[in-house]
């Protein structure tokens, strides 16, 4: 650190979203010296939440940032991944053992407990205020005038949407025309409840297919509850996303029951589990594709899901999260001086990094998703005979082509630590 960066006024920021990116890029700015302001509509931290994977780039930086063990610590207690039939017996087995195949991961955690990890690290130094958020945004070639929603005007240098998919102030800022939501055509509805201590699957991951389309997953959500989610096949939004939440658990009780099941054990346990849920979120899913990640000026830009939303079917939105808020920070850091250089760096990094990870397997969602029993049935087959492949290193080579276009997860991430001006002595 030089004596001309360390007498520097601290350039102040302003990061809108208090879940995963907003927090991982105000740690990175902290780090270099920047005075960081986080903005979050909700009153405070919300709990809970779905199952998220701190996995390959992702795992990294969360181990820069000393948060790898407490990932570990508090992660879902997860053992293995089983498809089963409509009565729960299993089909597939991949139980999380070293050698094997598995969905599952040791770094599996609550988006909830993974952003109180994130409030822990930031709250002494950023200036967390809850139950507000960006009202205007006028933006200058020196600086960006905003105000509240509480009425508060304030001036910032630097200013960072990562306020989810469905961002308000990504509209006040970007035209319509360069942000495409790309439709999945697949609703998702996660909801929680409290955990059955004689279930002998409760520490897997239980996935089952239905006919009609759909899927049911049920997954260890953190002490003594099980975290579910229903997914059906919809060409188009029905609006289910904007409804109350009781008419929200009305659709999905629907779509539990029509197509019927006689008889299934697991859709009787996903219904008892909607009867006694706390907690429901519903999505019509859908991917961010952005023009630009950043405005002209270089004074505002977008990460996490305001820029690439990748979805839960990638898989890769945390890590998406996670790299995004890295590679800004660190590249605004570099550009200290010249936040347009920054963040056309920010963007030539991140825009095909983000791709690669968007880019889903062959026919996914909906060739995961049979019509019939009958589908079910050679889904299971043709998992079991996958399964099987595995073994063999030209199938592990030929399915990281076609599952990790360019093998993205062994991208190196570039080096900002000669940009750090707060020293860890453990480094």
């Amino acid at each position: 650190m030089s004596t001309a960066t360390s007498l520097r006024r601290p350039p102040r920021v302003l990061i809108s979203g208090g879940s995963i990116a907003g927090p991982a890029i105000a740690w990175w700015f902290t780090r270099y010296g920047f005075h960081t302001t986080l903005v979050e509509r909700w009153p405070g931290l919300r709990p809970g939440g779905q199952n998220i994977d701190v996995s390959n780039q992702g795992r990294e930086i969360a181990r820069r940032m000393s948060l790898e063990q407490p990932i570990l610590d508090a992660n879902t207690g997860e053992k293995g991944t089983v498809f089963t039939d409509l009565q729960g017996r299993a089909r597939i087995s991949m139980p999380l053992e070293p050698g094997s195949v598995s969905p599952t991961n040791e770094t599996e955690i609550l988006r909830g407990s993974f952003a109180q990890l994130l409030y822990d690290a930031t709250s002494k130094t950023t200036d967390w205020r809850f139950g507000d958020q960006i009202k205007q945004v006028d933006e200058h070639e020196d600086r960006v005038d905003i105000v509240f929603q509480s009425g508060k005007q304030e001036t910032f240098d630097i200013v960072v949407l990562a306020d989810g998919v469905g961002s308000r102030t990504r509209k006040l800022v970007f035209p319509p025309q360069d942000i495409e939501f790309k439709k999945l055509g697949v609703y998702i509805a996660y909801f929680m409840y409290p955990r059955d201590p004689n279930d002998p699957l409760a520490n897997q991951w239980v996935v089952t297919n239905l006919p009609g389309k759909r899927a049911l997953s049920f997954r260890p959500g953190g002490p003594g509850l099980t975290s579910a989610f229903l997914m059906w096949c919809s060409p188009e939004s029905q609006g289910y996303e904007k409804l109350p939440q009781a008419d929200q658990i009305a659709a999905i009780r629907e779509h539990l029951l029509y197509p019927s099941v006689p008889n299934s054990t697991i859709t009787q346990r996903a219904l008892q589990g909607l009867s006694a849920t706390t907690e429901v979120y519903l999505e019509y899913t859908g991917q961010i594709h952005a023009k630009h990640l950043h405005t002209p000026t270089g004074r505002i830009g977008m990460i996490g899901d305001a820029a690439y939303c990748g979805t839960a079917l990638s898989g890769a939105g945390t890590t998406l999260s996670l790299v995004g808020a890295y590679i800004l920070a660190g590249e605004l850091a570099r550009h200290r001086d010249d936040p347009r250089a920054g963040m056309k760096a920010y963007e030539a990094w991140m825009a095909p990094f983000a791709a690669q990870l968007q880019d889903l397997p062959p026919g996914v969602p909906q060739i995961v998703l049979p019509q019939t029993e009958l589908g079910i049935r050679v889904l299971h087959g043709i998992g079991r005979l996958m399964l099987w492949l595995s073994k063999f290193r030209v199938v592990q080579w030929a399915a990281g082509k076609v599952f990790v276009p360019g093998e993205v997860d062994r991208i190196p991430l570039p080096d900002y630590r000669e940009y750090e001006v707060v020293l860890d002595e453990k480094k």
